[in-house]
Order: structure tokens, then C-alpha cells, then sequence
């Protein structure tokens, strides 16, 4: 009785190949555009996150409001469905890696799911109790978007290009 070879990218057909290829590179695109919008709305600082959440009277450029209790439910529910199954993915193409040591494959697939959870929960503590959970909610989410290009990479590396 032989062992089947392990699922990996090199035992993958060169179709499922180029789909992992193609689809990493769409979503590497899809998440440096969203850093690029929430660069745009906050310049990706403490203060301009809790300035869009909590609303703010500055006098440069437009006023914000604070978000409703409604915006932050809908804000909160489709980024935690569409970054749920864009992490399913990466993480997805992380394990089919072989040279990745078990023990940072492990660590980098629960990590971006836990520092979501985090980034989501600090974002409603700040509108709601403190600016400064602001702090927590820049910090997870910049860990997890680190994470996500790291997944890339190494898919991206173990994959290839050719073929």
C-alpha cells in the first residue's frame, strides 16, 4: 500500500497552478486597494481612524459624523464575511506550501483570523468607550495586513511562475 503525495503545490495540476497564481495576485491587488482607501479616509493614523468613526469638526477638509450604530453593524458585518473567506483563501495557499515549517504555517493561518476579531472589536470600543482603543485597532490591523502579504508571498514563492 504506497502513501499518497502530499497535497502540495508542486503535486498540484499545472491548472490549479495558475489559478492559485491568479487568484493571489487579484486579491493582492483587492487588499493594497482597500489599504490605499483607508489611507485616503484616515492617512492610517490613530487619530484619523477615531476622526472617521467618531466623527470630527476639524477644519481641514470635510467635516465627519460620527457612524451610526446601523453603519457600524453593516461595516462590521461585511468586512468580517468578506475578509473571513479572503483569509479561508490565503491560508489556504499558505498550507499548500512545503517550504513552510509546520509550526508558522499554523501561526500564520490563525493570525490575521485573530487579529480581525481584535481590529473589529477595538474599532466598536473606540466609537463607543475610547479614541485611543484606536491604537489597537491600527496595530492588529496593520499585523494582519503583514500577515496577508507574508501568506502571499510564500504561495506566491512556492508556486512560481512558469508553466
Amino acid at each position: 500500500m504506497s502513501a499518497a503525495a502530499p497535497l502540495a503545490w508542486r503535486t498540484l495540476p499545472p491548472a490549479l497552478r495558475s489559478l492559485g497564481r491568479w487568484l493571489t495576485a487579484v486579491q493582492l491587488v483587492g487588499y493594497t486597494t482597500s489599504l490605499v482607501y483607508v489611507w485616503w479616509t484616515t492617512r492610517l493614523t490613530p487619530v484619523g481612524i477615531a476622526d472617521h468613526y467618531r466623527g470630527s469638526e476639524a477644519a481641514e477638509g470635510a467635516m465627519q459624523f460620527p457612524k451610526s450604530f446601523a453603519e457600524m453593524l453593516t461595516v462590521t458585518h461585511t468586512h468580517l464575511l468578506a475578509m473571513a473567506v479572503i483569509f479561508v483563501v490565503s491560508g489556504v495557499g499558505l498550507t499548500l506550501c512545503e517550504r513552510v515549517p509546520e509550526r508558522w504555517k499554523r501561526l500564520l493561518v490563525v493570525e490575521p483570523f485573530v487579529a480581525l476579531l481584535i481590529s473589529f472589536g477595538a474599532m466598536w470600543l473606540m466609537r463607543y468607550a475610547d479614541p485611543r482603543f484606536s491604537y489597537l485597532l491600527a496595530l492588529s490591523s496593520g499585523v494582519m495586513a503583514l500577515t496577508f502579504y507574508l501568506q502571499s508571498f510564500l504561495a506566491l514563492r512556492e508556486i512560481g511562475w512558469g508553466e
